[in-house]
């Protein structure tokens, strides 16, 4: 499921969340960094909502629940 659309009609400073994400990156900081700006830009998003948008925007996920399915199977080629 793809759960990008849902968040591309939000704006702060006329960018949409996933504009944000790309910008604090550019800047050399972690992700996590991003999920703290969208918070702080966006105070209706929850947590798991901010850490959505910072999947998708920094992987070739569509959802929370598809990026962390990948953090499995990332674990298991380690191994």
């Amino acid at each position: 499921m793809d759960n990008a659309v849902k968040y591309l009609d939000f704006k702060y400073d006329n960018k949409n969340p996933f504009e944000i994400v790309q910008e604090t990156i550019s800047q050399g900081k972690l992700p996590l960094f991003a999920v703290k700006d969208i918070l702080e830009k966006f105070p209706a998003f929850s947590l798991m909502e901010a850490k959505e948008v910072v999947g998708i925007a920094t992987s070739e996920h569509k959802s929370l629940y598809d990026y962390q399915g990948g953090l499995l199977s990332q674990l298991e080629k380690i191994e």
